[in-house]
């Protein structure tokens, strides 16, 4: 049991990493690769000289910029981190490597481009600007000299340079390489380090004739944008080749050479040989300048002062471009009043379906608007209604182009309606009550909708009103009650529409009115008799066997008749009284 337990627990920890590893496999997001458009966005190439010219003819030691014009084609997709590569012609040296940025006239960075002087090859990667601008064009240049390994001077050379999607040959006349003048006596020459821009080597031939300079002494002025590295200065007697290689002899003692005010100075004695002085200049441009200059002078007792300019060789490049977009504005509006409306907020989408950005909202103004768009069909798309309005989802599509480079475009909401239930009530007992009849008025009295009639369950409704202030006014009364023609007002809300207000309207049952009492017309009254009539006297009765019956006498009373007065009744009973009193009196005698 116990191993089954464990072979049971190995099993389930290998599943659990197995699917751990692919959780994180399909959870990474996939970046797509850079792509290398090669030379293809190459246009033209020419070789300029110092002065900007175009030339095919140059000297041995000449300094030559590598021009070219390049653009992307409106229809090529390019993407931020995609690249432009190419390999300048072996026969041109590059002084350094190379690093700079390719800027538009905003100085926003559209590229940059590294030159490794070990291959000659560039590389130019895109920033994000390829993906917002078009129409993009520009510029790259390259100082190169000849390439002294290669070129022997003298000579016509077929130069091969990347173009388009293929190359393009340029035939260059190269001069001789002229040899150094016997009655030399100074010269100097300098370049930028291969692997620091920043760093300038200075070179100094000093007095290469040999000739007689008693009380020798040299002076270095710095040029512009330059600090002198001061420990950097060496100094040797020895001698030249013809092909001006330098064998180095007796070194010159430090304490010979003095910094002065702009620049130091190298006391050499009376010369007679040769003399090589080197030092380093640091740029204080950080190497962004195209060249670089210094002034050296030999002086001496009985010796014409020399003194020679020079400029370090063309190096560095550069490059710039430009790009068109388009703009657009979109104004939010009331559907009904056209006021503008806030806080709305849309996404854009390009002609792929590309969402470009998102939340972007509606100003105080209702106006949002977008720069740096690049020729393509776009959607601006609500995400979001403003407060109290409904979401309009219907994509607003628009089109940057040539001739269409700045848009304008509306969109229109329409508020959120709401509703109210009214309901009719017995003032006393609250039981609803049917068949009351309203009128739906504003705020000001006028008069929105008629005939609203309550159902059979005292309720009536109203609906898509938009927010505002209401009232009800009732104009006629359910049967049976008095009409109330109070308003009854109500309010919707925007940010309350999702419910119906709910209203009541109480109704007091109908008083009756009693009908107004009408006085009877009475009847002729019946005349009595003249007098009453006598009664007989009866016989006395013979003793009877039977029981005696009640000796009282039988009186007869005449009932009224109907129609007889109240006074003709009361007679004819006092009549009837006075006659049975009568015979009572007579029996007892």
């Amino acid at each position: 049991m116990g191993k089954n337990g464990n072979f049971l627990k190995k099993v389930g920890l290998a599943l659990l990493s197995v699917l751990i590893v692919a959780s994180t496999i399909f959870q990474t997001t996939i970046v797509k690769a850079a792509t290398s458009y090669g030379s293809q966005f190459l246009n033209t190439v020419e070789l300029l000289d110092k002065d900007g010219v175009p030339q095919t003819n140059f000297g041995y030691y000449d300094n030559m910029d590598v021009h070219y014009t390049w653009s992307i084609p409106n229809s090529t997709d390019v993407k931020a981190g995609d690249t432009m590569d190419f390999v300048l012609p072996s026969q041109l040296a590059l002084a350094t490597d190379l690093a700079f940025d390719v800027k538009d006239n905003k100085g926003q960075v559209v590229g940059t481009a590294t030159v490794k002087r070990a291959t000659n090859q560039v590389t130019l990667v895109f920033s994000d600007y390829v993906e917002k601008h078009s129409d993009i064009k520009g510029d790259l240049d390259f100082w190169t000299t000849f390439n002294q390994k290669i070129i022997t001077g003298n000579e016509t050379i077929n130069l091969e340079f990347p173009l388009e999607y293929g190359t393009t040959g340029i035939d260059v006349g190269i001069g001789e390489k002229t040899p150094v003048s016997p009655t030399e006596t100074l010269f100097k020459y300098g370049w930028v380090d291969a692997n620091n821009p920043s760093l300038i080597h200075w070179v100094v031939r000093v007095n290469y004739a040999k000739a007689n300079v008693p009380s020798a002494v040299f002076m270095d002025t710095i040029g512009a944008k330059q600090t002198l590295n001061f420990d950097s200065i060496k100094a040797f007697h020895g001698t030249y080749s013809a092909d001006r290689v330098f064998t180095a002899g007796t070194p010159i003692s430090s304490t010979n050479f003095s910094e002065t005010s702009d620049g130091f100075r190298v006391v050499l004695g009376t010369l007679t040989d040769s003399v090589q002085i080197s030092y380093t200049t640091t740029a204080t441009d950080g190497g962004k300048s195209t060249q670089y200059d210094n002034t050296a002078k030999l002086m001496g007792i009985d010796f014409i002062t020399k003194q020679t300019s020079t400029w370090t060789p063309a190096s560095g490049g550069g490059g710039d471009a430009d790009g068109t977009t388009g703009s657009v504005t979109l104004t939010k509006e009331d559907a009904k009043t056209k006021a503008t409306l806030t806080g709305a907020e849309f996404k854009l989408v390009d002609s792929k379906g590309t969402i470009l950005r998102e939340n972007i909202a509606t100003d105080a103004n209702g106006q949002l608007s977008i720069a740096d768009l690049k020729f393509d069909t776009y959607q601006l798309i609500e995400t979001k209604a403003p407060l109290g309005y409904k979401l309009n989802s219907t994509p607003v599509e628009f089109t940057i182009g040539e001739n269409n480079k700045a848009i304008t475009v509306t969109k229109e909401n329409t508020l959120n309606t709401g509703s109210v239930e009214l309901t009719k009530l017995d003032a006393t007992t609250k039981a609803t009550l049917a068949g009351a009849t309203f009128e739906l008025q504003d705020k000001d009295g006028n008069t929105l909708q008629t005939g609203l009639t309550t159902d059979g369950n005292g309720v009536l409704t109203v609906t898509d009103l938009v927010p505002g202030t209401y009232q009800f006014v009732e104009t006629n009364a359910p049967i049976g009650y008095e009409i109330d023609t109070s308003p009854v007002i109500f309010e919707i809300v925007a940010s309350e529409t999702d419910q119906p207000v709910k209203v009541t309207k109480e109704n007091t049952p109908e008083t009756p009115t009693p009908p107004i009492p009408v006085p009877p017309v009475p009847n002729e009254p019946t005349i009595p008799p003249a007098k009453p009539e006598v009664p007989v006297t009866p016989n006395k009765p013979e003793p009877s066997k039977e029981s005696p019956k009640s000796t009282e006498p039988s009186t007869t009373i005449k009932l009224p008749k109907t129609g007889d007065t109240p006074l003709v009744n009361g007679w004819g009973i006092l009549l009837v009284a006075i006659s049975a009193g009568g015979l009572i009196a007579l029996r007892r005698k």
